[in-house]
């Protein structure tokens, strides 16, 4: 088995090349197999907790298997994209030196900067079109308005200003016209198949809590829930204005909590195994033009296989999805390159420094044949201080 090369990337960035890149990893619980995982949470027309739960073909077995979903394909996107923010704050490596956007808030303890491949809608976000640049609408601003009215036939103007939103995707969803669409070219996701595949799989419990002042508190008076809340800055409206309606310590983190093995509670389940898969397709990234001609867009396409490749590298060595999902491989991943006419090539393991050698190859090709200049280009905008104002952690806590 050979590794992937630089020659790997180049003719996937040709119109003909091999279609896709396939890396496949089985886990299981760090615990054991007989632990218990934590899924994905997503919120169902009743607004309650759930896990996503489908039926899925496994090769060898005559009918398909109940799984339930780990990670999502967003997800899985946001954890690698984690990679190149990891590489700006700390000034290491090609993906330190990518152009970027950066919304920046005056906060009272200084400033808060975040990166475009930070916010939801990267280079199309909210916090970005309503921000200002040079004491006027970041939306006004030349650079800015020229990288949105990108087409997938020049992608340049874009790619030059927020790389990041072109190499994982994006859509410009709020414009009346124009637009653009940037399909994702990786798909990645984890998924379990799990142990109980007739009953509800979930297990129902959560655990409590012991406060040494008093297991209960109550306050019956009104004049000792305002003093109790009166001073509390951190404490969100909707929770204050709940205490101070019903007097209940629990609302603000006051008294025991017993244990409780309610249904609409899930802590877990307990799986066969698990698995891990990441699709990197050559196809959707042949369809990105730069107006640079055969060979320079040729060249930005291999970089940004490259790039990818080291974000997901990056995630690999520190695979952290969330709490009480903690995951050991049983052996190495297969990455298999998909060629023409059904034929593939299995390859070694994607690894750190492979990848950021073939980064580093990748941009000073993109760079001698195309003009790319990474010096790590800062497009600066100061966000608006009424989003700031406006902002809340209340539905956060209703998400995963």
């Amino acid at each position: 088995m050979r590794a992937l090369t630089i020659e790997d990337l180049n003719a996937a960035a040709h119109v003909g090349g091999v279609s896709s890149l396939v890396m496949r990893q089985e886990l299981e619980p760090a615990s054991g197999p007989d632990g218990v995982i934590a899924p994905a949470k997503y919120v169902d027309s009743n607004g309650n907790a759930t896990y996503i739960i489908e039926k899925r073909y496994m090769e060898g077995e005559e009918n398909p298997a109940k799984v339930v979903l780990i990670d999502s394909k967003t997800s899985f996107a946001n954890r690698a994209e984690a990679t190149t923010t990891e590489a700006m704050r700390n000034g290491e490596g090609i993906l330190s030196k990518m152009p970027h956007i950066a919304v920046e808030y005056d906060v009272d303890d200084g400033k808060n900067v975040f990166y475009d491949n930070q916010l939801p809608h990267r280079g199309f976000d909210g916090h970005i079109r309503v921000s200002s640049y040079e004491g006027e609408s970041t939306s006004k601003a030349e650079p800015y308005a020229n990288a949105r009215n990108s087409t997938l036939e020049n992608l340049l103007p874009l790619f030059d200003l927020s790389p990041e939103t072109v190499i994982f995707g994006g859509w410009d969803s709020t414009r009346s016209k124009n637009q653009l669409r940037i399909p994702s070219i990786l798909v990645g996701e984890t998924y379990a198949v799990l142990a109980e595949q007739n009953e509800d799989p979930a297990i129902h419990r959560a655990g409590g809590r012991v406060d040494p002042v008093g297991a209960s508190i109550n306050v019956d008076s009104k004049n000792d829930r305002v003093k109790i809340v009166g001073d509390s800055v951190d404490l969100s409206d909707k929770t204050k204005a709940s205490f101070e309606k019903t007097g209940k310590g629990s609302t603000i983190g006051l008294g025991a909590i017993p244990p409780s093995a309610k249904k609409d509670l899930l802590d877990g389940v307990s799986v066969r195994k698990v698995i891990s898969t990441r699709v990197v397709s050559f196809a959707t990234v042949r369809t990105f033009h730069f107006g640079k001609g055969v060979e320079g867009d040729a060249a930005i396409r291999a970089l940004i296989i490259a790039v990818l490749l080291r974000d997901i590298a990056g995630y690999d060595a520190n695979p952290f999805i969330r709490a009480n999902c903690f995951l050991s491989e049983t052996g190495k991943p297969t990455v298999v390159l998909n060629k023409r006419y059904g034929e593939k090539e299995e390859l070694e393991p994607l690894t750190v420094d492979l990848t950021e050698k073939l980064l580093e190859t990748a941009y000073a090709q993109a760079h001698e044949k195309a003009g790319i200049t990474w010096e790590g280009q800062e497009f600066l905008v100061q966000g608006n201080p009424a989003v700031l104002a406006n902002s809340s952690a209340e539905d956060d806590a209703k998400e995963n």
